[in-house]
């Protein structure tokens, strides 16, 4: 029963802690709020941003050290959370909305049917000299889309996956058979 007690204590405790946290927190909202416009330039981005910052701050109030600057610990926790949506975005491929480009950029140029609604991938392909490339064009074109986000886009076996819906494990059995089969292209021209 004692051990009881005591668990019930340390979780009134944490719990009592956890709510002093979110009070001194709530404090400096309005701080916060304008740091987060500040590297955001945009409203909701910055409510984003903050309440990215509040939730990240929570789950690891458990480090924060007493008599800390609390003000400049949620600052940091801010601008960490900003850099990695930053770099998280600079590994993301540009994006266009269709209402951008012309009609008959979309269907095709008359004559050029080859022009039609090609994907991305199968224009950097096509616009990319060398001896390498025109094996790659050999390969299957799981294999193709594969190398190409891996290789030419730099993206992580992890990204590669979510974007082609497949197990981690099935893109890193089509790199390995891609690089083996481009091999053995190029080897033999």
């Amino acid at each position: 029963m004692a051990a009881t007690k005591e668990g019930t204590e340390v979780s009134a405790a944490n719990k009592a802690s956890a709510d002093r946290f979110v009070q001194e927190m709530m404090l400096h909202t309005d701080y916060l709020l304008r740091r987060a416009w500040g590297l955001t330039y945009q409203r909701v981005d910055a409510e984003d941003l903050l309440q990215e910052t509040f939730v990240k701050a929570y789950l690891s109030f458990g480090t924060f050290r007493e008599g800390s600057n609390l003000k400049w610990w949620l600052s940091r926790i801010m601008v960490n959370a900003w850099v990695d949506r930053y770099r998280t975005a600079q590994r993301r491929p540009a994006e266009q909305l269709s209402a951008d480009f012309p009609d008959y950029e979309l269907r095709g140029r008359p004559g050029d049917p080859q022009r039609a609604l090609q994907s991305a991938e199968a224009q950097a392909l096509e616009n990319t000299p060398g001896r390498a490339c025109m094996a790659l064009r050999k390969l299957p074109r799981d294999l193709q889309v594969t190398i190409y986000y891996a290789f030419i886009e730099g993206y992580p076996n992890t990204e590669i996956a979510e974007m082609l819906g497949i197990p981690v494990g099935t893109v890193a059995s089509r790199l390995h058979r891609g690089r083996s089969r481009l091999r053995e292209l190029l080897a033999a021209s």
